[in-house]
C-alpha cells in the first residue's frame, strides 16, 4: 500500500513540473501598438504561440513577426509597414507604424452580355468596392468574384468560371487593379418538374410553382416553390434535387414523404371570469391524393363550449384556393343569454391581391335561445357571409412585430327564414412595434361592430355585441358589457367599440412585465355607457410559445367589475 502510495506521489510531482516547465515556455501575449482592431486581430491571428523569448538562431524572430505583419496587413493594403519590439513593464510591445496604403484604380471586369444584362449582376457591377482611390481589400475582391459566380448560378447559368481572375498589386505605384473575365456558359431551362414518393396527384401539387416547363432557371424562384410544398403541411420529408441532363437543360426531382401522423393540438387558459379553459384540435392534413384535410376543434368552459369540424378541399391551389365544408355546434350560458346553435356550411377561401384572404359562403344556422327577461325561441335560417383579412407577423413563437386587420359581413332575410332582415359587420385590427433592440414592445388592438336592422329584439342571440374578458376588456366579467333590459337583464348590443394599449419591457431574455388599459363597451342607441379598466402582466416565452398572466381592474363602473386574474397561451396577434 505504501509502495502504490509512493508511486502516485512522484507520478503527481512529475505532472506538477511538466504543468510548471509548460508555464514557463508558452509565450507572452503580444501587446500590438498603432493598428486598427480588425488590422491588431488579423497580425495576432497570424503570430500564433510566437515567443520572443524563445531562443534561436539571430534573426530569426524579426523574420517571424516580418512574415506575420505581412500576412496580417498586406490584406488590408498595407504593404509597407515597419514595425520594432519593446519590453515595457514585462509586456512584450509589438509597435507597428502600417505606412502608405495601397488604393484601387478602376477595375477591368468583363462578362458576356447573357448574363451582362442580368438585373443583379448589374446592381453588383454599379456597387463594386472598387472605387479609384479606395483602401485595397483582398477580401472585397473576393467577395465581389463569389457573388458573380453565385448570381451567375442562381439566374440559371450553372457552370460560370473565370477565364481570368487575378488581382494586381504594384506596391511601387501603390496601386491595385482587379482583373475578371467571367464566361457563364449557357443558361438552363427548366426541363421536366417530377413528383415521388407521394400519393399525392402530382398536377395538382405543381401548380404550386411560380414556374413551368421551358422558363429560364431561377434559384430563387425555385427556393420559393419548396416553402411553399411545405406550407402545405403534407409532408414528413421533402427534398428538391436538380438533375441537368443536358448542357442547357435541368429537371427538377421532387422527392417526398407524405405525413402520415395525426397532428394534437392542446391548450388552456384561465382567467376568474369564465374559469378554466381547455381547447383540443385533432388535425389530418392528408386525406387523399386530391390533398383534402381534415381538422376538429373542441373548446370547453363553465360558460361556453364549442365544436367544429371543418373539411378543406383544394381547388387549383392548396395554399390559396380551397373550399370549405363546416359543421358545428355552440352552447354557452353566460349571465342573462343562453344559447343552443347548429351550424353548417360551404365557403370559399381564396389568397387575392398576393396577402389579403378573402372568404364567402352560405351557412345554415339553427338556434335556440333566451336573452334577458324574454321567452326561449327557436330559429332556423341562411346566413351569408363575406370576409376579408391580412397579416404580417414575423416568425417565431413570440413575435415582435406584426399587423393584423380584418373585416367581415352577415346578413340575412326573412325570405330566407330569417327571424328578421339583417346586415352584421365585424372589423378590427392589432399592430405590434418592437424598440429597436426589443427592449420594449408596444401592442395596439380595436375591434368594431354594428347590426343593421329594424328589429333588434329578433335578432338572434349568437349575433349580438358583448364586451369583457379576457380578449375584450379585462377587469370585467365574461360578456357582460352590453345593454340592459326593463328588468336589468343583459339583452347584448347593436354596436360594437373596443380597444386596448399595451406596453412591455423586458426584463429577462424569456420575460417581460406589461402595463395596459382597455376601454369601450358594446351597445345601442339608448344605452353608450363605456368601460375602461387597467392592470399590469407578465410575458414568458416559452417553449411552447408565449403565456400571459395579467391582472385587471376597473376604473370605471367598479360595481360591474373587480381585479381579474387571466392567464392564457397564445400569441400576441
Amino acid at each position: 500500500m505504501r509502495a502504490l502510495i509512493r508511486r502516485l506521489l512522484f507520478t503527481a510531482l512529475l505532472c506538477g513540473l511538466a504543468a510548471t516547465g509548460y508555464a514557463e515556455e508558452r509565450a507572452p501575449a503580444f501587446v500590438i501598438k498603432g493598428l486598427d482592431r480588425a488590422a491588431a486581430e488579423n497580425v495576432r491571428l497570424h503570430l500564433g504561440d510566437l515567443n520572443p523569448a524563445a531562443p534561436g538562431p539571430s534573426g530569426r524572430l524579426e523574420r517571424q513577426l516580418r512574415d506575420a505583419l505581412d500576412a496580417g496587413l498586406q490584406p488590408f493594403g498595407w504593404y509597407e509597414s515597419t514595425f520594432r519590439v519593446e519590453t515595457r513593464s514585462g509586456k512584450t510591445v509589438l509597435r507597428v507604424d502600417p505606412g502608405p496604403r495601397i488604393g484601387w484604380i478602376e477595375a477591368d471586369i468583363r462578362i458576356d452580355p447573357a448574363a451582362r444584362a442580368l438585373p443583379e449582376i448589374d446592381a453588383l457591377l454599379k456597387t463594386t468596392p472598387f472605387a479609384p482611390g479606395t483602401p485595397l481589400s483582398h477580401a472585397a475582391y473576393d467577395e465581389l468574384r463569389e457573388d458573380l459566380l453565385q448570381a451567375c448560378r442562381r439566374a440559371g447559368f450553372l457552370h460560370p468560371r473565370y477565364r481570368r481572375a487575378e488581382l494586381r498589386i504594384d506596391p511601387i505605384r501603390r496601386e491595385a487593379q482587379a482583373v475578371l473575365d467571367l464566361a457563364p456558359g449557357p443558361r438552363s431551362r427548366i426541363g421536366d418538374i417530377r413528383l415521388s414518393g407521394s400519393q399525392l396527384d402530382a398536377s395538382r401539387l405543381l401548380r404550386l410553382a411560380p414556374f413551368r416547363s421551358g422558363d429560364w432557371f431561377d434559384a430563387a424562384a425555385l427556393m420559393r416553390f419548396e416553402q411553399r410544398l411545405r406550407d402545405t403541411g403534407y409532408f414528413r420529408e421533402l427534398a428538391i434535387r436538380i438533375d441537368e441532363t443536358e448542357a442547357d437543360r435541368a429537371d427538377i426531382d421532387i422527392l417526398a414523404a407524405d405525413v402520415t401522423e395525426t397532428r394534437y393540438d392542446v391548450g388552456a387558459g384561465f382567467s376568474t371570469d369564465s374559469e378554466l379553459r381547455l381547447r383540443f384540435g385533432r388535425h389530418s392534413p392528408l386525406l387523399n391524393s386530391r390533398g383534402d384535410a381534415l381538422s376538429i376543434d373542441v373548446e370547453a368552459s363553465g360558460t361556453q363550449q364549442s365544436l367544429e369540424s371543418t373539411w378543406r378541399i383544394p381547388h387549383s391551389d392548396p395554399l390559396d384556393d380551397v373550399f370549405e365544408v363546416t359543421a358545428g355546434l355552440q352552447g354557452k350560458d353566460i349571465a342573462d343569454t343562453e344559447s343552443l346553435t347548429a351550424t353548417a356550411g360551404v365557403a370559399h377561401a381564396m389568397r387575392i391581391f398576393s396577402d389579403w384572404s378573402f372568404r364567402y359562403g352560405l351557412s345554415a344556422e339553427l338556434e335556440r335561445y333566451r336573452v334577458g327577461s324574454e321567452t326561449q325561441k327557436d330559429v332556423a335560417y341562411l346566413m351569408p357571409a363575406v370576409s376579408l383579412s391580412r397579416a404580417a407577423i414575423a416568425p417565431g413563437l413570440d413575435p415582435g412585430r406584426g399587423s393584423r386587420i380584418w373585416s367581415s359581413v352577415d346578413l340575412s332575410d326573412s325570405a330566407v327564414g330569417a327571424p328578421a332582415d339583417f346586415v352584421r359587420w365585424r372589423g378590427g385590427g392589432a399592430l405590434l412595434r418592437a424598440s429597436e433592440d426589443d427592449l420594449f414592445r408596444l401592442l395596439l388592438r380595436a375591434e368594431l361592430g354594428a347590426i343593421w336592422t329594424n328589429a333588434f329584439n329578433e335578432v338572434p342571440a349568437s349575433l349580438r355585441f358583448y364586451a369583457g374578458g379576457d380578449q375584450s376588456i379585462r377587469g370585467y366579467d365574461y360578456q357582460t358589457l352590453a345593454p340592459r333590459d326593463v328588468n336589468g337583464k343583459i339583452i347584448g348590443g347593436k354596436y360594437l367599440a373596443v380597444g386596448s394599449v399595451e406596453v412591455s419591457r423586458r426584463v429577462r431574455p424569456a420575460w417581460r412585465v406589461a402595463a395596459f388599459v382597455d376601454g369601450g363597451g358594446a351597445f345601442t342607441e339608448d344605452s353608450d355607457d363605456l368601460y375602461q379598466s387597467a392592470g399590469i402582466g407578465l410575458r414568458w416565452r416559452s417553449p411552447i410559445g408565449q403565456i400571459r398572466f395579467d391582472i385587471a381592474m376597473p376604473i370605471s363602473d367598479q360595481d360591474k367589475g373587480s381585479i381579474k386574474l387571466h392567464v392564457s397561451v397564445e400569441p400576441p396577434l
